[in-house]
């Protein structure tokens, strides 16, 4: 219920929408801080969590405008660990290398010694260029150059006619001699030759030792970093499904004491995004049974699906898609919906619904919820109806729990008048014109038929095919004891005015021309739609 009243909090859209925004930049907290307790976070995870850090006072300030309680203490709950944000911000780079070992990692105004280092790196030129000029200026040599060899390194030439004006007090110490001029060097030079040289090496493994320095300066904040991301995730949660309930015209559900069901105009979220959804009522006692009967593809497995989601979400903390809604707290939902086999374990259709059903029966409770769609349908017909008979008085005597259950053994209907916590239910559909409209309402009582055959229909089963089934669906209503089964009297069949089978695309032509107003039409237009008519036959 507290989450209930997050959601109703974050029911304002621009809060939505700012939320939603400031979040697109927070990443991983959590795994960012597993990597640096491990000691394996890379100069590209440090900057992830600083820029997620930074995110972290919009979230207060936006929550705090918004002057509800339930966001202000939202708000007051998150630490922005300002000390790690600044210390990221001033230390790693905006552009880090994954890689380690390969330098970038360190803004330059961190560190002095890496500042010199890199300097030195990019401005070597125009230091040896400056030395140069200040070494001509104090010995008065005007072709004084300095240069480089990868055998003796940076080196200062002096030519053989200008020897005489090197003096001791210059600290030149020769380094080599060529026909024409010497090579020397000083303590300046050498110094930062060295420095030069080695400026690339000692500039990555600097970094390297600083930026190991600050994951670990990162290390102890790991527990409350990790109440941040919680926290974090918390907002985000409550800010989705305030936006989803907002969007979808979702609704508070009421936790029930009672364990009484109570949903009015409930809707299955995911249907109806793709198409019109019919919305049904749940009114539901505790301990109660709904035996579900109706035709084929008229909605009985939807309406249970259709339950049992809004209770998951109402669990969650999520408002329902439906007017208003009153719920109990179950403990499982328990559900044997659709048929699969298991080819690599062995086991077919059927004993894969029994294994199911099994896991059921044997963990339910009565503050459990059960969904089993047509069990005992994978076997001989009074074997699966026996089954199921057996499966329903199991839970009415010994679980007790809210249970859904449909089923096209329409003679299990009877079951109301001796459980009296079972009640029938059945899917309304009718019957026009030798056509099969489904209403996908769900009303008290039980179904006569199961519309088998129009649903074949539907799919466009050969009309021969249906006419021979509807024969023997009579035989076998009047429980004749012979049935005569033919493969070779089809022609016969087509003979017998049983019923009129028509595919949907004729059924189309010929509603074009119930409905056609020839009394509108000039000669010319009447013969230019009986000839797409004639066309449409054709085909």
């Amino acid at each position: 219920e507290e989450r209930y009243e997050h959601i109703e909090a974050f029911s304002n859209l621009r809060l939505q929408e700012e939320i939603k925004e400031i979040l697109r930049y927070i990443y991983d907290i959590n795994r960012i801080v597993a990597r640096i307790s491990t000691s394996n976070a890379n100069a590209r995870d440090i900057y992830n969590l600083g820029k997620s850090l930074q995110q972290v006072p919009l979230v207060k300030e936006t929550l705090n405008k918004f002057n509800h309680p339930k966001l202000s203490a939202l708000a007051d709950k998150l630490d922005a660990h300002d000390e790690i944000s600044n210390l990221i911000a001033r230390a790693i780079d905006d552009n880090p290398p994954i890689v380690l070992k390969e330098g970038g990692i360190i803004k330059e105004g961190y560190n002095q010694e890496l500042d010199e280092i890199k300097f030195l790196q990019s401005h070597g030129e125009e230091w040896l260029e400056s030395f140069e000029a200040r070494e001509r200026e104090k010995t008065g040599i005007k072709n004084l150059r300095v240069g480089f060899n990868r055998v003796h390194g940076y080196y200062i030439e002096i030519t053989k006619g200008n020897l005489n004006l090197v003096s001791d007090e210059f600290g030149y110490e020769r380094r080599q001699t060529l026909v024409n001029s010497e090579r020397f060097i000083n303590p300046e030079l050498k110094e930062m030759e060295t420095k030069i040289l080695n400026a690339n090496e000692r500039a990555i493994n600097l970094e390297y030792e600083l930026f190991v320095e600050i994951r670990n300066e990162i290390k102890p904040y790991t527990s409350s970093l990790q109440t941040l991301c919680n926290d974090i995730a918390l907002i985000d949660v409550y800010n989705s499904l305030s936006e989803v309930a907002l969007q979808n015209d979702y609704v508070k559900p009421v936790i029930s004491l009672n364990r009484n069901v109570e949903i009015i105009e409930g809707r299955h979220p995911v249907v109806e995004k793709m198409t019109t959804y019919v919305r049904n009522d749940i009114i539901m006692n505790k301990g109660e049974i709904f035996l579900i009967t109706g035709p084929n593809m008229s909605g009985k497995s939807t309406y249970m699906r259709m339950f049992a989601v809004i209770v998951y979400l109402a669990q969650i903390g999520s408002f329902v898609p439906a007017k208003s809604a009153k719920l109990p707290l179950y403990n499982a939902i328990f559900t044997r919906i659709g048929s699969s086999d298991d080819i690599s374990g062995g086991k077919s259709t059927f004993m894969v619904e029994m294994v199911e059903s099994n896991e059921a029966l044997r963990s339910a409770d009565e503050n459990s919820l059960i969904l089993f769609d047509e069990i005992g349908r994978g076997t001989a017909t009074y074997d699966g109806m026996a089954l199921a008979q057996g499966i329903i008085e199991y839970i009415h005597e010994k679980i007790k729990a809210q249970t859904l259950f449909s089923t096209h053994y329409h003679e299990l209907t009877q079951l109301e008048e001796s459980l009296r916590r079972l009640t029938n239910l059945h899917v309304k559909a009718k019957e026009e014109n030798d056509k099969m409209i489904f209403l996908y309402q769900i009303e008290k009582g039980k179904s006569d038929r199961s519309y088998g055959l129009q649903v074949a229909a539907l799919a466009g089963l050969p009309p021969t095919l249906l006419k021979r089934s509807n024969q023997i669906l009579k035989k076998l209503e009047s429980k004749e004891n012979q049935v005569e089964i033919d493969i070779f009297n089809y022609e016969e069949v087509l003979m017998e005015d049983e019923i009129k089978v028509v595919d949907s695309y004729t059924q189309q032509v010929l509603d074009e021309i119930r409905y056609v107003d020839f009394n509108q039409m000039t000669p010319i237009e009447a013969l230019i739609f009986l000839k797409n008519i004639q066309d449409k036959l054709k085909k």
